[in-house]
């Protein structure tokens, strides 16, 4: 047998169910292939850098695209997340890269945001709506442009 055949077993899959995954930086474009071609449409938010709340809900609004004046405040960001109607489709993935500085500098916010999130992804599995989250320390390399 040779050892180029192609096994399905190998191939990159979704995670399975919704919620949390603390994921090292090689695996987020594999899981985000693998979410994509389950029909997840795909949304980054950028941490790297972020040091406090505010900041996070600014990073948040913007790689989610948030409408004006959603998300400004926790109960704020668990609405839009548990919403996402201006986004196409019902299956999101959220890719979050780059949350050491916030783990370090603001590990409470950090906390309240995982939390929101269990909470959102308990929710919207309730509603039959998948929802994934990968969360990585380092931040994704930037393509020059």
């Amino acid at each position: 047998m040779s050892t180029d055949t192609f096994n399905p077993a190998d191939a990159p899959q979704p995670v399975a169910g919704n919620g949390l995954r603390q994921v090292p930086l090689a695996l987020l474009p594999e899981l985000a292939d693998a979410a994509w071609r389950a029909g997840f449409l795909i949304s980054h938010v950028a941490l790297a850098g972020v040091d406090d709340k505010a900041g996070l809900l600014a990073a948040c609004a913007d790689g989610l695209a948030f409408p004006p004046g959603l998300g400004g405040n926790w109960d704020g960001l668990a609405d839009a997340l548990d919403d996402l109607s201006w986004l196409d489709g019902d299956h999101h993935a959220i890719l979050i890269d780059g949350a050491a500085t916030l783990r370090a500098q603001a590990p409470q916010v950090l906390a309240t945001l995982t939390q929101i999130i269990a909470e959102v992804a308990a929710q919207r599995a309730a509603a039959g709506l998948p929802f994934q989250v990968f969360l990585c320390d380092e931040p994704m390399p930037t393509q020059a442009g």
